[in-house]
């Protein structure tokens, strides 16, 4: 039988603890990595974009505080209403939505209809949707990316992993939001692979090597979110170069479904349409805005290159329009990933989901970590005691 002095110890242990813990999360780098980081996602309704929307909203480093669904594969207007289902079935509705305008900034590129027919039947019958959910609430997505990059404490990320229209919306109509903004991570371009229209069979696709679609969709709002680069906003990219280099298989896909979250669910379901339609049964398939979302998320994937890029908004869209140039002597306004590895990670690319489980907790990778830990523990201790006395 354990003593109520004793108990009464532990307890002004935990408390001393707690103290001295606050003490060094006072400090802003140690107390930065006990706090989610406010993330924006921007996605163009694309099956690889909706399995990076449920790694984040798994992900507990980011706190999810809008979605913006920009012009590309999806059309935006009629998209919300799939997204609001998908955000039921992972009660996350709580989650405002921004609908984006459904042309680009300049010109009419825009994907073949049967492309974004997958969007529009949400990858039915591979995804399983409930017939009704919460309703959400939504706003033009500009509108939503400054209110929430204005009003937030700390400064946002962005994952933006479609067409760059809502980013380059935004900062046209509030350029100031470059101050709070701590990163925007793009899954787009190709810098010194090719570009990936070519694999359309007809013009202009077939006929423009160079460019990667994302960027290609609205080359004029690219370049403008490039430009901002060198005004202060720190952009990392993931192009092609970094995308060609990772990809999961059946076996992912099956290790996921194991992991049974309802977010790691889904994306096996995802995954499971692209192995099976676009790959038709040929392991392995990118999952190109997945390896975008993980470079956020995981510094030491990828080393970063500081290069200048701009880009190809003149040029025919059967040519070079939208490619992504890098241009040498101009300081850079871009980090660009273009070798990430799973070598560099504790997790292979079937733990995606799973290893996001041991991240519940702070690792006790510092002072405040095992002292956060340690005050934990003995609060354990102590209520277990109880339990004896």
């Amino acid at each position: 039988m354990l003593k109520i002095p004793n108990v009464q110890k532990l307890f002004s242990t935990a408390a001393s603890l707690v103290s001295i813990t606050a003490i060094f999360c006072s400090q802003p780098v140690l107390a930065a990595s006990f706090k989610p980081t406010p993330l924006i996602i921007d996605d163009d309704g694309s099956q690889d974009g909706m399995t990076a929307l449920a790694y984040m909203l798994a992900n507990p480093k980011f706190d999810v505080q809008a979605i913006t669904i920009a012009q590309g594969i999806a059309r935006p207007e009629s998209f919300v209403n799939n997204l609001e289902r998908m955000l039921g079935r992972l009660n996350a509705s709580g989650i405002p939505v921004g609908i984006g305008r459904s042309t680009p900034l300049a010109g009419n590129n825009t994907f073949p209809e049967f492309i974004r027919t997958g969007a529009d039947t949400f990858w039915s019958p591979f995804v399983q949707l409930p017939d009704t959910a919460p309703p959400i609430v939504t706003r033009p997505a500009a509108e939503l990316i400054v209110e929430k990059v204005k009003q937030s404490l700390a400064p946002v990320a962005i994952l933006a992993t479609g067409s760059l229209t809502n980013i380059a919306e935004a900062l046209r109509l509030d350029p100031t939001i470059i101050n709070n903004i701590a990163i925007i991570e793009i899954m787009g371009g190709a810098v010194f692979v090719p570009g990936n229209l070519p694999v359309l069979p007809d013009p202009p696709f077939s006929t423009n090597t160079t460019a990667e679609f994302n960027i290609w969709v609205d080359p004029l709002a690219a370049q403008e979110v490039f430009a901002a680069g060198g005004q202060g906003l720190k952009i990392q990219l993931t192009p092609l170069d970094a995308t060609n280099q990772i990809a999961f298989s059946r076996a992912d896909q099956q290790a996921w479904l194991a992991t049974a979250t309802p977010e790691s669910k889904l994306a096996a379901e995802f995954l499971d349409f692209a192995l099976t339609i676009i790959q038709s049964n040929n392991d392995p398939n990118p999952a190109w805005d997945l390896v975008a979302a993980i470079n956020l998320s995981e510094p030491d994937f990828s080393v970063e290159t500081p290069l200048y890029l701009e880009v190809d908004t003149t040029s025919d869209p059967g040519g070079t329009q939208g490619q992504t140039r890098a241009i040498s002597n101009l300081p850079p306004n871009v980090l660009v990933s273009l070798n990430p590895s799973f070598n560099n990670l504790p997790f292979r690319p079937g733990q995606v989901f799973s290893y996001l489980q041991t991240q519940s907790v702070p690792e006790p990778t510092s002072i405040a970590g095992i002292l956060l830990l340690a005050t934990v523990s003995a609060g354990m201790m102590a209520r277990r005691s109880q339990k004896k006395v």
